[in-house]
C-alpha cells in the first residue's frame, strides 16, 4: 500500500495507539443523515459519496458497508485494491468476527448512538473483546485540510409558514414531560430543533437548519446552545423572551450545574452516545424517550399543508418548463448532466419563496440512472444521447415547503422492454397513490402495493416506496416511511403526514427507472384514510404501454393529467402552453 495514502496514515495512527478495529459511521455528532463538509469522514477517508455508509478499519484491512442503493456507486468509487465491499446488512456478522479475545475496537462516541453502542457492547460481551471510546477521531488526526465547522445566520421562520407559535409548541413539549415524569429532556435533532422554536439556518447546504443543542425543562426555560454570532437582535430578543441562550461552544459541560438523581429524556436512537457519557458523570438519572417532536412535527398543520401545496404547483410549473425546453432543444450534443441540472436550477431559482435546493439533483443519463442515489461528477458527467432514457430526481427549499419529485423521459424512441417496465412501475406508482386504507395503517402495511406489477415478472427495487418530506426542513423526515417490514421501523400513517411515493427499476449498466410524486394522508371517513397528490408535472406517455393499463389507470393518468394542466397553465407562456395541452391529452 502507498504509504501516503489516506487509508495507510489512519491505519499507521491505529498501530501506534494499539486499536485494533476502527469504526466509522457516515454521520455527524448530530446524527443527522446530511452533513457538512467538515464531517465528511467516511467520504475523504474511502472517495464513497453516498448518502449511507459505514466503514470497519482494521490495522492492515478496510470493510466499506453499504446497502443496496449504493452498490453500483460504491464499486466505481472506492480503491478495490484498499477497500473491500460488502452489504450493510453483513455489518454486526462481520464485527462479531471481529471480536476476538483481547482486541480493542475503537469508535468516536459522538457519532455513534446511544442504541448503537447498546448493540456494541452485546457483540463484544461474548468475548474478551473491548470498546474504547476515543476523544479524538483518528480520521480527524490523520486528515490534515479538514474544513473548519462554519456557522451560518439564524433567521426567523414566520407565523404565516409555520402555522403554530413556538411559545405554543414549546408549553406542549413540557406537558408531555410532565406526562411522562421527566424533569428535562435533552435534544440534538436538528430538525426538531428549528421546527420547534420556528428557526432555520444554513449550517448544512441543502436543509435549512442550524447547529443547535436544546435542553428542554418541565418548568423553566429552555436552554439553547447555539453560535451566538449567528443570531441577529431582533431574532435574539424574540427567543429570550421564552428561552435561555448559551454559546455552543459550551455544550461539553451542558449538564454540570443540574442537580443529581434528575431525571432526563434521551431519544437513545437518535442522540449520540457521548451525551449520554456526559450526562452518567452528572449523576442523572437517563430515560429512553422517543423524540416528542416526531410526531407533531411529522403531521402538518393546516398552514404548513397549504404552503406545501403551493411550493409544488411553483415546483411543477419550474419542472414543466424544463421538460419543454428540454424536449425542444434540436442539438443534445453539448447538454451533459451537469448542464441539464444547472439549467433546471436556473428555472427554479426565479420562484417565490426559493430559497435553496433541497438535495443535489440526482440528473443522470442512461447507464447513470441504474443508479437510484447517483451523484454526478466530471469523470462520471455523460453527455445526452439519442434513444436514451434520462431520469432527473430533484426538489427544492421553499420558505412555505419542501419539494421532492422525480421524472423518468425519453429522449427519442424508447425499446420496449423500457415501455414494459416504466408500465409496470407506473403500475405501481398508481395503485398506492389510488389506495384507501384503514386507520392504523402503517407504511410497511402498503409497500407491496407499489411491487406488485415488478413482483409479477420478478423484479424489484431495493430501496423504500416513499419517505417523509418537512415542512422547509429536511427533504428525508421521519418516523413517517412507506418501506418493506423486513428493513424499515414504521408507525402509524395519520392525517397530515406528507410522504413520498417512488417507484423504481433499475437495470445495471443500461438505464433506470423512477416515478416519484407526493402525497398528503387525509381522512376520508371516520374509518378510512386517503392520499392526496400534490405534485404535479407531466408523465411521459412514450414510455407507456396503454394496453397493460386497466381502466381505472387510464383513467388515473388522464385524471392527474388534467389536473396538471388545470393547476400549470396559468404560469406558462405560449408555446409552453400547446406543448402542455398536447402532452397532456387523454391516452
Amino acid at each position: 500500500m502507498n504509504k501516503t495514502s489516506k487509508l495507510y496514515l489512519l491505519q499507521e495512527n491505529l498501530r501506534n495507539n494499539d486499536i485494533d478495529f476502527f469504526v466509522i459511521n457516515r454521520t455527524d455528532e448530530f446524527l443527522n443523515e446530511y452533513i457538512a463538509p467538515y464531517a465528511e469522514r467516511l467520504q475523504w477517508l474511502t472517495n464513497f459519496s453516498g448518502s449511507a455508509g459505514k466503514a470497519i478499519i482494521a490495522q492492515k484491512k478496510a470493510i466499506l458497508f453499504v446497502d443496496g442503493r449504493y452498490t453500483s456507486q460504491a464499486k466505481a468509487q472506492i480503491n478495490a485494491d484498499e477497500i473491500t465491499l460488502n452489504h450493510n446488512n453483513n455489518f454486526w456478522k462481520v464485527l462479531k468476527n471481529c471480536c476476538r479475545s483481547g482486541k480493542l475496537i475503537g469508535l468516536d462516541p459522538k457519532l455513534h448512538s446511544i442504541d448503537e453502542i447498546t448493540k456494541f457492547h452485546e457483540y463484544v460481551n461474548d468475548s474478551n473483546a473491548k470498546l474504547i471510546f476515543l476523544n479524538i477521531n483518528p480520521i480527524d488526526f490523520v486528515w490534515k485540510d479538514q474544513p473548519a465547522k462554519k456557522y451560518a445566520k439564524i433567521f426567523d421562520h414566520p407565523l404565516n409558514f409555520a402555522g403554530l407559535d413556538r411559545s405554543i409548541k414549546i408549553k406542549s413539549f413540557q406537558n408531555s414531560l410532565k406526562e411522562q415524569k421527566l424533569d428535562y429532556y435533552f435534544l440534538t435533532s436538528l430538525d426538531s430543533i428549528a421546527w420547534l422554536l420556528n428557526i432555520r439556518g444554513d449550517d448544512i447546504k441543502f436543509t435549512p437548519i442550524a447547529f443547535l443543542y436544546l435542553i428542554i425543562s418541565k418548568n423553566e426555560k429552555p436552554i439553547l446552545y447555539v453560535s451566538m454570532d449567528s443570531l441577529n437582535q431582533k431574532l435574539k430578543k424574540n427567543l429570550i423572551k421564552i428561552i435561555e441562550l448559551k454559546s455552543i461552544n459550551k455544550i461539553d459541560f451542558v449538564f454540570k450545574k443540574f442537580l443529581q438523581n434528575k431525571i432526563i429524556g434521551m431519544d437513545f436512537k437518535n442522540t449520540a452516545f457521548y451525551f449520554y457519557q456526559l450526562a452518567v458523570v452528572a449523576g442523572l438519572k437517563i430515560k429512553n424517550v422517543n423524540n416528542p417532536c416526531l410526531l407533531p412535527k411529522a403531521i402538518k398543520n393546516p398552514t404548513e399543508i397549504e404552503g406545501a401545496r403551493n411550493a409544488f404547483i411553483r415546483d411543477g410549473v419550474s419542472l414543466t418548463k424544463f421538460l419543454y425546453w428540454l424536449k425542444n432543444t434540436n442539438d443534445f450534443s453539448s447538454l451533459s448532466e451537469k448542464s441539464l441540472a444547472e439549467k433546471l436550477f436556473s428555472f427554479r431559482k426565479a420562484n417565490d419563496f426559493f430559497h435553496s435546493l433541497s438535495f443535489e439533483s440526482i440528473s443522470a443519463i442512461g447507464k447513470n440512472a441504474a443508479l437510484p442515489h447517483y451523484k454526478v461528477s466530471q469523470d462520471s458527467n455523460s453527455l445526452l444521447l439519442k434513444n436514451s432514457i434520462y431520469l432527473i430526481d430533484s426538489g427544492a427549499q421553499y420558505l412555505d415547503g419542501t419539494t421532492d419529485i422525480t421524472r423518468t423521459i425519453i429522449i427519442g424512441i424508447p425499446t420496449e422492454e423500457q415501455k414494459d417496465r416504466f408500465t409496470r412501475v407506473l403500475k405501481g406508482h398508481i395503485r398506492l397513490s389510488s389506495h384507501v386504507f384503514k386507520k392504523g395503517t402503517k407504511g410497511t402495511d402498503i409497500d407491496y402495493l407499489a411491487r406488485e406489477s415488478l413482483n409479477e415478472i420478478g423484479y424489484d427495487y431495493d430501496h423504500g416506496t416513499g419517505h417523509g418530506i418537512g415542512s422547509f426542513l429536511n427533504v428525508h423526515e421521519g418516523p413517517q416511511r412507506i418501506g418493506k417490514k423486513n428493513q424499515f421501523d414504521s408507525i402509524k400513517l395519520a392525517p397530515g403526514m406528507i410522504l413520498s411515493n417512488e417507484p423504481g427499476y433499475y437495470k445495471e449498466g443500461e438505464y433506470g427507472i423512477r416515478i416519484e410524486n407526493i402525497l398528503v394522508i387525509k381522512e376520508k371517513d371516520n374509518a378510512t384514510l386517503e392520499f392526496e397528490n400534490i405534485s404535479w408535472t407531466p408523465i411521459d406517455k412514450n414510455l407507456i404501454i396503454k394496453k397493460m393499463l386497466n381502466d381505472f389507470e387510464i383513467k388515473w393518468v388522464n385524471n392527474y393529467h388534467n389536473k396538471v394542466y388545470k393547476f400549470l397553465v396559468n404560469f406558462l407562456n405560449q408555446e409552453e402552453r400547446k406543448w402542455l395541452k398536447y402532452v397532456t391529452t387523454p391516452l
